[in-house]
């Protein structure tokens, strides 16, 4: 302790000789030496704190995308729930009572409805009932208007197939062939295939 006492005695003694310009010089570098200190002890903080706030950046980069992810997800779930409920509902629509129903509304000349095997995807569990429907003598604008109807009963209804071409008797109707087809759950427990399929009488 006294060693160093004695040490800045004399720096302060030799500093008290120095002339006045040498002072100067001798201050000019301490203080060169302070800003050089000051100036590199900011660098790092700086430089620490940009490290910082780089990863907090990412970390809350990737938190978004986990939340957005989580976000998507959770969307998609509900929307995989509102299909399956609007399929569920599905199974209570039978689609010759519906199609017979719209011919007698419109005033309509279906001339048979015939059932044909059903469709099954049994990874989603969706089986597709079809009807094939054939029409003589209609109009453009109730055919269309017919269509409409076919497809406003359900969201769970879909006209799959149409095929139309003049009637060579009257070129004012159209003949039409049509397969509706209705999306519905599987049933848990499949029952026999049916037979033939069923034909509505003719008028």
């Amino acid at each position: 302790m006294k060693a160093l006492s004695k040490k800045i005695e004399d720096l302060l003694a030799a500093l008290g000789r120095l002339s006045r310009r040498e002072k100067f010089m001798v201050g000019g570098m301490a203080l060169c030496f302070i800003v050089f200190v000051v100036a590199l002890v900011s660098f790092w903080i700086s430089s620490n704190l940009g490290a910082i706030e780089r990863r907090i950046t990412v970390k809350t980069t990737r938190l978004q995308a986990l939340i957005d992810m989580r976000k998507q997800y959770e969307d998609a779930k509900q929307r995989e729930e509102e299909v399956k409920r609007l399929i569920q509902r599905g199974r209570n629509i039978d689609l010759v009572t519906t199609l017979t129903n719209l011919e007698k509304q419109l005033g309509v000349n279906i001339e048979d409805l015939q059932t044909r095997t059903p469709g099954v995807n049994p990874d989603k569990g969706i089986e597709e009932v079809k009807v094939e429907v054939n029409i003589p003598h209609i109009t453009i604008d109730r055919l269309v208007e017919l269509l409409e109807e076919v497809e406003r009963k359900s969201k769970t209804i879909a006209v799959r197939v149409l095929h139309v071409r003049n009637n060579f008797r009257d070129p004012t109707q159209l003949d039409v062939n049509m397969t509706v087809s209705n999306f519905q759950l599987m049933k848990e427990q499949a029952g026999p295939a049916k037979g033939a399929p069923s034909k509505k009488a003719k008028k």
